[in-house]
Parts: C-alpha cells; sequence; structure tokens
C-alpha cells in the first residue's frame, strides 16, 4: 500500500498548489464551440464500444491463464484489475456523458463542469486501458517489445493532454496554462514520490504498485462520478446551483489535478524507470 500513502499526499500537496495558483483566475461564460448534448451522445456509442473491448479482454486473459495452468503471475492479476476498471467505469462514463444537462435546461455553468468531469474520468479510464498492455506483453513473455510500446503510450498521453486540454479551455473552466501547470506539478511530485520508493518500498510491493494505481483510479472515477451526477439537479434545487456557482472551478481545478497525478503514477508503476 506504499504506492497509495504516496499518492495521496502527493494530492492533498498538489491540490494544495494548484489551486492555491488557481485563485485568480475565474470561469469564462463565453460561449464554448460545441453543442454539449450532441457530443455526450456520441461519446456514448464510443463508451459503448470501449466497454466491450475491455470484457472481451477479462474473458481472453482468464481464459489464457487457465490453460496455460499458472495464473499466480502478478502481472496477469494486475491486467485483470486494470480491464476490469476500465470496463465498470467505461460503463459509468456512458451513463454519465449520457445526463449532461442541456444548455438551455440550466444557464451555462452546470452543463460546462459536467462535462468537464465526464471527459477526464474519460482521460483516465482511456489510459489506464492502454497502460495494462505492458504488464499484459510482461506476463506473456514479450517484455522485449516494452521500449517500444513505453514510447507509444507516453506520447499518446502527451497527446491525449492536449484534447483535454482543448475541451477546458474551450468550456471556459480552466485555461492551457493552468492545466499544464497543473500537469508539472503532478510529475514533480510523483518523480519525488518515485525517489523516495526507490529507496523505501519493500520490495514485494513493487509487482503490485501498478495494480493499486488501478484501484486509486477506480477510486478517483467513483468521485467524480458522484459529483457530477449533482448537476442536473440545479434544475431543481436552488443549493445545488450556489454550491456550484461557488465552487464549480475549484471543484475541476481539484479533478485536473487528481487526473494529471494519477497518470503520472500510471506511468512510474508500469514504465518503472527506477
Amino acid at each position: 500500500m506504499f504506492v497509495i500513502a504516496g499518492f495521496l499526499s502527493a494530492a492533498v500537496i498538489g491540490v494544495a498548489v494548484v489551486l492555491a495558483l488557481a485563485r485568480g483566475g475565474g470561469l469564462c461564460r463565453e460561449k464554448h464551440p460545441w453543442n454539449l448534448y450532441e457530443a455526450a451522445w456520441a461519446h456514448v456509442q464510443l463508451l459503448g464500444g470501449l466497454a466491450g473491448f475491455a470484457f472481451t479482454g477479462i474473458i481472453l486473459i482468464v481464459s489464457f491463464a487457465m490453460e496455460r495452468g499458472d495464473p499466480t503471475d502478478p502481472a496477469l492479476d494486475t491486467v485483470v484489475v486494470m480491464f476490469l476498471v476500465a470496463f465498470l467505469w467505461w460503463i459509468g462514463g456512458a451513463f454519465l456523458i449520457s445526463f449532461v444537462p442541456h444548455d438551455e435546461a440550466r444557464a451555462d455553468l452546470m452543463p460546462r463542469v459536467h462535462f468537464s468531469l465526464a471527459t477526464t474520468l474519460e482521460y483516465r479510464t482511456v489510459f489506464l486501458s492502454w497502460f495494462a498492455l505492458v504488464p499484459l506483453l510482461e506476463a506473456n513473455g514479450l517484455a522485449r517489445l516494452n521500449p517500444i510500446v513505453d514510447f507509444t503510450l507516453l506520447g499518446s498521453l502527451a497527446c491525449g493532454s492536449v484534447l483535454v486540454a482543448m475541451v477546458a479551455d474551450g468550456l471556459g473552466v480552466l485555461r492551457f496554462k493552468e492545466i499544464y501547470l497543473s500537469a508539472a506539478v503532478a510529475i514533480a511530485l510523483t518523480l519525488a514520490y518515485g525517489l523516495i520508493a526507490h529507496f523505501a518500498a519493500p520490495q514485494d510491493e513493487a509487482s503490485y504498485a501498478s495494480l493499486n494505481t488501478g484501484l486509486i483510479i477506480f477510486s478517483l472515477n467513483g468521485l467524480g462520478f458522484a459529483i457530477a451526477c449533482l448537476t442536473p439537479l440545479g434544475s431543481r434545487h436552488a443549493g445545488v446551483t450556489g454550491f456550484f456557482e461557488r465552487y464549480g472551478r475549484p471543484i475541476v481545478v481539484a479533478d485536473m489535478q487528481l487526473t494529471m497525478l494519477s497518470l503520472s503514477f500510471l506511468c512510474l508503476t508500469v514504465v518503472k524507470p527506477f
């Protein structure tokens, strides 16, 4: 559980730092370039296909392990957990984004916060399922391909961050520079954790660090899901509207920091540069 304790410590520090740095900014209420209601339904179809991929992957891995007669490899445990978490949140993400509040139903703020939280949930889940390929290769004796896979995964993670930044900036909830400042804070904290873990973490926990990181992402997705589910209630409950008017932007700032931090931890625990 060393990685969980390290993540929680880094999360407290990172969220405090980015909230302090973002205090001078505000929500931009200018018209955004998308019809969020239509975009949400396009995402539902994509998430449904990805959920089928993750579920099929779990079945194939379990079947392969049973045929091989050696299901005790920690790498296989990690793959199954990562695919299972991805499958659950592909379904959860589809439900979440399908209920994005319509722009006409509640002013302009609720759809922005809802769509932003759903986007980061998707972003975390995409890369959790993709990074599961690394332990999958290791479990099947193909670790020699890891340098190529690591390069492509890290490159796609960087490209994906541009997409997330574009969405957040377009919605007016965060600015490009704030997002990449959040990423820089997350990377610095992750490297600090990595150095500490290299010397202080128990060796028997190293093989399960990426599995525990998957559970961290599961918990973050659950938290983001629960908060986003409140936004459609704003049309009927003034207290919900007041809550998001006051705390909507800080919630999105904290969510972005936790997203960058969790994916940085995922890179560290799966790629294992130390």
